[in-house]
């Protein structure tokens, strides 16, 4: 496992010919997984502190393996225990699957390098940035020759495989058993599951199918579904032929009083008569107890294309190279900001959700969207609409079982649209993000409704460019089960364990949650109400970072209440069976924190062992919040 460094921003004025007397010693070295190989490996690299135009830098060793980059230095100081530290990745480690855009950085020049291709001429400088905002910024002007170019094209050969098979997943030997994944989410692969489902909602006049047991129909589509009780297998088996993707109505959620939320892809380009759409439609209207008709939503705009093109912007407004540039976009934050589209894609999916929850639970009725191939916007309107209806979705278990349901079984095509692997008919789009983003907006409007927390959602999106989870690392379940019958072992991102201890994983949970909050949510949707979600995109520019403020300095006090709370109902020690007797000590602490906590690495001012006993376990704060105890 890796220790975690912070990057204190020193600048090394350590001359060429001392560079060869620095040592690593074991702590600062970079550790390997079981089944991870080193591609290339250089010394006397620089690395640059974000936005220091080059005047500040640490030295050390540059690896590439076949799972990620890794910087580790001797000139870094020990790391603080009240970061997040992830036992796969030290700060200055990146996995080769979030690498998003590589550039050759000259005197006054950026070019991108293509994937793929093998640069021969001199490298000097690089700067990497990453899907998750990140950027890091390499020298070789101290290093070996050619240093740069072995470098460069070890990842430009590694980082954008050709095929899925070349992911380190199926290289990673490490054994793995878990038997608690059934209390962290409801998985939705075999039929228990929807059955479930289907009873937990009390939603009546639909039934479960396996006409696409074995995929028989589409490799597509899971191997359960939920169908109208009035159709037929038959009818199913000669419809899906019509859909995109095969990709025909499918039932996801629904109401006691028979509304239903249903899913399905457009019809064929080449199929013009719609006969059979409206068959199924009439069917689906049948289903409803006052028989209804349902009111369908149009998903196809934005297109993925739409999405990712504003991605893109977004990115290279959240990742300055220098400090011209930042001073230059912070002039005109803003309005680059509404150039990028981004919060007007937020505006309309969580307008489109707030529709189709308004008819599901003010009007009555079953609601169909309906986009293109059915497994993109889909995913996140229907999500955000059940987030909206249903309190269940809210916890920290049904979030994830929420998931593995709208995105995971019902197949969100993940490898393609997190670029996982380089092919020219791939379509990248951040989707998931786009989704991450909209729940985050939702988070805060309504605090206390949820029990996972920001923290939570950053991290997701960091997980999911983790290429040893199976969870967002396939197109489909059919994808999965095909590489489970092969070399894989799958690991659910879900069993958090895997990469956090207990005191990050305590992060994940709001302490601000209220369980007995069921009301449906009426958020705010115009772009008026909507805010950037300032941890996940800058988080990596320290020069943007509140220095002891912020909004996780509310978000530990509240923490440091419930601490309080519990010991006052449980006695005079604290949770973890010791004398709380320093709480000026934990209150010091808390104002230390700086405003990306716990993904900052701009201070080593916090750091005591006074965290373990403000930052509650997960398990912990999974029961027990701010507004959950009793008078």
């Amino acid at each position: 496992m890796n220790d975690i460094k912070e990057n204190s921003g020193f600048k090394s004025y350590i001359g060429e010919s001392e560079l060869e007397s620095i040592t690593l010693d074991d702590a600062q070295r970079t550790k390997f997984l079981d089944g991870e190989t080193i591609v290339h490996e250089e010394s006397k690299v620089l690395l640059y502190t974000p936005l220091s135009d080059r005047q500040k830098y640490i030295t050390g060793v540059l690896t590439v393996t076949t799972f990620k980059l890794s910087f580790a230095s001797a000139e870094e100081p020990e790391p603080s225990n009240c970061y997040q530290q992830n036992f796969l990745l030290g700060v200055n480690d990146i996995c080769l699957s979030s690498i998003d855009v590589i550039y050759q950085i000259g005197d006054r020049s950026k070019k991108k390098l293509l994937p793929g291709q093998n640069v021969s001429g001199k490298i000097k400088d690089i700067l990497i940035i990453c899907k998750n905002m990140k950027s890091l910024e390499f020298s070789f002007k101290n290093s070996s020759r050619d240093s740069g170019k072995k470098i460069v094209n070890a990842l430009l050969h590694h980082a954008y495989p050709k095929r899925h098979s070349l992911l380190f997943a199926y290289d990673y030997k490490e054994p793995y058993v878990n038997n608690t994944l059934s209390k962290e989410a409801r998985f939705f692969h075999k039929k228990a599951d929807w059955e479930k489902e289907l009873k937990r909602t009390k939603c009546q006049n639909w039934r479960i199918s396996q006409v696409n047991y074995n995929y028989q129909i589409s490799p597509l589509l899971i191997e359960t579904i939920i169908i109208p009780q009035s159709v037929t297998d038959n009818i199913i088996k000669e419809a899906v032929e019509k859909f995109r993707n095969r990709f025909c109505p499918i039932w996801v959620w629904g109401t006691q009083k028979g509304a239903a939320l249903v899913r399905m892809a457009d019809l064929l380009p080449a199929i013009t008569d719609r006969t059979d759409e409206n068959k199924l439609l009439e069917h689906i209207r049948k289903s409803h107890p006052d028989k209804k008709p349902p009111h369908i939503i149009d998903l196809s705009t934005p297109a993925p294309k739409d999405i990712q093109t504003s991605y893109m912007k977004l990115r290279d407004l959240c990742t300055p190279d220098n400090t011209r540039l930042f001073k230059n976009q912070d002039f005109k934050f803003y309005g680059m900001l509404d150039s990028t589209k981004w919060l007007l894609y937020v505006s309309v999916c969580l307008s489109k959700a707030v529709e189709a929850a308004e008819h599901l639970s003010v009007q009555e009725s079953t609601v169909v969207l309906q986009e293109g191939n059915g497994q993109d916007l889909n995913c996140v309107v229907s999500s955000l609409a059940q987030l909206i209806l249903d309190p269940y979705f809210r916890t920290k278990f049904g979030f994830q079982s929420l998931i593995q349901k709208e995105w995971i079984a019902l197949g969100h095509p993940f490898a393609n649209r997190l670029g996982h692997i380089l092919c020219k008919e791939i379509e990248p789009s951040p989707i998931f993000l786009l989704f991450l983003d909209c729940v985050w907006q939702l988070l805060q409007q309504y605090p206390k409704a949820f029990q996972i927390s920001e923290t939570y959602l950053t991290t997701m999106w960091d997980s999911a460019h983790i290429s040893i989870f199976d969870t967002f690392l396939f197109n489909s379940h059919h994808d999965r089960f095909m590489a489970e019958n092969g070399s894989l072992i799958l690991r659910s991102v879900w069993d958090w364990r895997e990469q956090f201890v207990d005191k990050d994983i305590g992060l994940f949970c709001n302490p601000l949650y209220d369980d007995s909050f069921r009301e449906p949510l009426t958020p705010h949707t115009g772009l008026s109400g909507l805010e950037i979600w300032l941890q996940c995109y800058f988080r990596w520019l320290p020069d943007l970072e509140i220095r002891n403020g912020g909004r996780p300095q509310v978000d530990l006090f509240s923490r440091y209440l419930v601490s309080e709370i519990l010991q006052t109902q449980q006695g005079p020690t604290d949770l973890n069976g010791r004398y709380n007797r320093n709480k000026e000590q934990y209150i010091e602490l808390i104002h230390k924190v700086n405003s990306f906590f716990p993904f900052s690495h701009n201070s080593g001012l916090v750091s005591s062992d006074a965290t373990n006993n403000v930052l509650l376990t997960g398990d912990t704060l999974d029961s027990q919040s701010i507004l959950n105890f009793n008078d």
